[in-house]
């Protein structure tokens, strides 16, 4: 069995199973608008995997109406994985009217190939029958164009999810599993294929040995990487449930209104709040729980730490965690418990998040500052009120 044979098998299996994935995708009991554009990708990308698979003069000749669908269909590909990407960040609302912009490609790619997508299909066959003369039109202007609008698309993903790391970092004190980590990786690794797919392109169009193999065979990548980010889908169904994510501040607040007066008061609120009620030991608050807890904005809370501690809320918070585990550490009375049933005590719930904060924070391990105090006795006792974190 040759290569393009089995490359071809393996495509036909990938549109087969990514149907079956997005099938067991739609029949889940939550369907949100993230799952319902994560199938649209995946049954898109299949497809155009299968078309580029068995792109040969037969095959066209046999369905003449499914030339240059593969060339529509790319238009569908960057703004699927943007709007996707913005529904997995934005907290789980819905598609809006002004969404609808991201149609504009493929409205526009549509009108470029009316003409030749409403002739007969005789008319269709009697061109094919020139297929080499006809497959140069591949490499025009419209798929060049398809590879920049596709770039941009993926850059303004990750822009998302930068916007989405500082919004996290100012509203959950436990970022562990909210940072779709997964989702960057899936783009990044998209991108890495556009790499390739480009090569491969300009490789066919100027005929430059070896790369020009690649035109073909990247999405025999493409494939796989649906395989993966289905299984991600299907393993880990939480994935679609960002939970209560608000935007938050962009750190500037220049219309909040706050004097600094007022801030400053705020802040000082707050130390003594976090020194007396020790919220910090809630590995589940948030920028919401603690401004209800201080009756003030949830806006002005996180603009006062942000300013006046110059950290996030995630940060801020952990500050305080850290020095608990600290003073936990270096009390003998605890010596009998493990590094990570003080973490957990003192807030965290991940023992990754944990030890790379403490690493972060004092520059050494749990395990070093332990052994460095171990003679030393500490009372144990909440965290002094000369305690800031600024």
């Amino acid at each position: 069995m040759t290569a393009v044979s089995l490359f071809r098998y393996f495509v036909a299996a990938g549109l087969i199973n990514a149907a079956l994935f997005a099938f067991l995708l739609f029949i889940r009991k939550k369907n949100s608008t993230a799952g319902i554009l994560l199938i649209c990708f995946m049954l898109v990308v299949s497809f155009q995997a299968l078309l580029n698979a068995f792109d040969t003069r037969e095959f066209f000749l046999t369905f003449p109406h499914l030339s240059r669908i593969s060339w529509l269909q790319l238009s569908l590909f960057g703004p699927l994985i943007y709007l996707f990407t913005k529904k997995m960040t934005d907290g789980g609302k819905r598609l809006a009217l002004k969404d609808a912009v991201h149609l504009l490609p493929f409205l526009f790619y549509l009108a470029v190939l009316s003409p030749w997508l409403l002739q007969s299909a005789a008319t269709k066959r009697a061109l094919l029958m020139d297929f080499d003369g006809l497959s140069r039109l591949d490499f025009g202007w419209l798929n060049q164009l398809s590879l920049c609008m596709i770039t941009g698309y993926l850059l303004l993903s990750l822009a998302l999810l930068r916007k989405f790391g500082k919004t996290i970092e100012n509203t959950f004190s436990d970022i562990s599993n909210r940072r779709l980590v997964w989702l960057r990786q899936f783009i990044y690794g998209i991108l890495g294929i556009l790499v390739v797919s480009a090569l491969g392109f300009y490789g066919r169009k100027w005929q430059v040995p070896v790369i020009t193999h690649f035109y073909h065979y990247n999405y025999f990548l493409v494939v796989a990487l649906v395989y993966w980010l289905a299984a991600k889908c299907l393993l880990q169904p939480e994935i679609f449930s960002p939970g209560d994510i608000k935007q938050t501040t962009d750190g500037k607040y220049r219309k909040s209104g706050l004097q600094a007066a007022a801030e400053k008061t705020i802040y000082d609120r707050l130390l003594e709040h976090m020194t007396a009620a020790r919220p910090f030991l809630d590995p589940d608050l948030t920028i919401f729980t603690l401004a209800e807890q201080l009756k003030v904005s949830r806006h002005h809370l996180s603009q006062a730490i942000n300013e006046q501690a110059g950290k996030t809320f995630h940060d801020f918070v952990n500050y305080y965690r850290i020095e608990a585990v600290k003073l936990r550490l270096e009390d003998p009375a605890s010596a009998h418990y493990s590094i990570l049933s003080l973490a957990m005590d003192c807030g965290f719930n991940s023992k990754a998040t944990f030890n790379t904060t403490f690493k972060k924070l004092t520059g050494t391990t749990p395990s070093a500052y332990q052994k460095l105090h171990k003679d030393t006795f500490n009372p144990v006792g909440a965290v002094d009120g000369t305690l800031s974190p600024v």
